[in-house]
């Protein structure tokens, strides 16, 4: 049985850090890129995602999948601080090789990796006051 869930990022986390993104390897074939039934190639994003835990604050590394015809966090650096869009997490039975649930394996992937910086361009104070200077 296979469930997928929503996730409310800013309920859940409280930060989520970038920390690198390197394409998902196909399953036995190392030199192979995972792709989707349509072709579109997998990646593997892996971040630091913090959160509260019995009132203390705790860290945890999670992997999150996600398709994307090209590299989908090649202009993000590590320690950034990034928003998953359509971020999702499933759950399915992992089963031994009689078939037996011998319990549950959960995944996690997005839509799409994004910096929440800011990306505004900061004033720089001498270049605000000659332009006051020079307009009066």
């Amino acid at each position: 049985m296979i469930q997928n869930f929503a996730i409310d990022q800013a309920a859940t986390f409280e930060s989520l850090l970038f920390l690198s993104c390197e394409p998902k390897t196909a399953f036995g074939d190392s030199f192979r890129q995972e792709t989707t039934k349509d072709g579109t190639p997998k990646w593997e994003t892996q971040l630091v995602a913090r959160f509260r835990q019995f009132g203390r604050a705790t860290n945890e590394i999670i992997k999150v999948g996600l398709a994307s015809e090209r590299q989908p966090a090649e202009d993000l650096t590590p320690a950034t601080p990034v928003e998953l869009v359509g971020f999702e997490i499933g759950v399915m039975d992992k089963k031994d090789r009689d078939g037996n649930v011998t319990g549950a394996q959960v995944w996690y992937r997005c839509q799409e990796v994004r910096s929440t910086a800011s990306t505004a361009p900061r004033s720089r104070r001498g270049e605000a006051a000659q332009s006051e200077a020079t307009a009066s």
